[in-house]
């Protein structure tokens, strides 16, 4: 009996040293689906997933065969759909993705999730993130709250405005927007909120949405410097919309006394931000998530369950100025690089 319980205790101490390298030698099909190949921003996300994949390959001993596939495109939602399915249907270990058509995917994510697939949302999932709206068709999100976006966005335009000399008892604020979904929305009223209880009596236009459209953007931006004469300057919720405010202001001139907030990061709202034609950015951290996401896909894989203890977690933003824009940390965030 002695003998029974010691050779027991041998067994569970070897598998206690050595259960971590259980997944030694396996291979995993993870497909990043992406809502737009040609985005900075879920470019940026990608590093991150790629990162992540070089990473716990190493630590692990697993090899990750990665494809990525989506439209062109964000507003292609259509085509959003049809590359889930055709990701489900070459039954992959993981999907990671993010959507911008939450009722059209909610379904898919069942799919993808009845038929065993670990399935991840980035950035944008199915819900705000903050409500854990459908996390039983899920495994895990990484997000970056909407509320907290719109609320830096307002801080940051208060901010530039006192930098500017501008007084915050008059004027109207042009307010831009890429589409209108449960959880963008939050980017929207958050900014509104803030502006209210702080400078109650500034005014803020309708919501101009461009479809994620950078000439429809400026063509909005366009009409409201022609029509709000008291206009103090512009929030937009995403770079895309950034871009075409900010080609908007510059064709203008407008630089002095003039405020103008972004979010998320590329070219043209940096060169915009150092021409003094955007006065602040409120920047993701897409590369930490996007690298999040990705170790959780694989963790989850290798150790059969979801590692976090959370099934939503926030990642948070930060305000970028001219001020702190040059530092490594910014520059890394907003230019993420492999092998860092």
């Amino acid at each position: 009996m002695k003998r029974t319980v010691a050779i027991f205790l041998s067994l569970l101490l070897v598998c206690g040293l050595f259960g971590t390298g259980v997944a030694e030698g396996k291979t995993y099909d993870i497909v990043y689906l992406t809502p737009s190949t040609a985005s900075s921003f879920w470019s940026q996300v990608e590093v991150g997933i790629l990162q992540a994949k070089a990473d716990l390959e190493k630590e692990l001993g697993v090899t990750v065969n990665y494809s990525v596939v989506g439209p062109a495109e964000e507003q292609q939602t259509e085509e959003y759909i049809q590359a889930f399915e055709n990701a489900i249907a070459q039954q992959p270990s993981a999907i990671l993705t993010a959507t911008l058509a939450i009722d059209s995917t909610i379904p898919k994510a069942r799919e993808a999730h009845d038929a065993g697939i670990v399935l991840n949302f980035v950035n944008c999932g199915l819900g705000v993130g903050d409500d854990g709206a459908n996390q039983d068709v899920y495994n895990e999100f990484y997000y970056c709250s909407n509320d907290t976006i719109g609320e830096l966005a307002g801080q940051a335009f208060i901010a530039a405005m006192e930098k500017e000399g501008l007084p915050i008892d008059a004027g109207t604020i042009g307010i831009n927007m890429n589409v209108e979904n449960e959880a963008l929305n939050h980017r929207i009223q958050a900014f509104r909120d803030y502006i209210t209880a702080n400078a109650p009596k500034l005014a803020m236009t309708d919501t101009y949405y461009n479809n994620n459209v950078v000439e429809k953007s400026q063509t909005n931006a366009e009409n409201i410097i022609a029509n709000f004469s008291d206009l103090i300057g512009m929030y937009s919720g995403n770079n895309i919309t950034s871009d075409g405010v900010c080609n908007a202001i510059r064709a203008a001139g407008l630089k002095d006394k003039f405020v103008a907030v972004g979010v998320d990061s590329d070219d043209i709202e940096i060169s915009a931000l150092r021409d003094g034609f955007l006065s602040a950015i409120i920047v993701q951290n897409a590369y930490d998530q996007g690298y999040k996401c990705m170790a959780n896909a694989i963790r989850t894989l290798v150790e059969g369950k979801n590692p976090e203890t959370a099934q939503q977690v926030n990642c948070p933003p930060v305000i970028v100025t001219l001020d702190n824009i040059d530092t490594p940390d910014i520059q890394f965030m907003m230019n993420p690089t492999l092998g860092k």
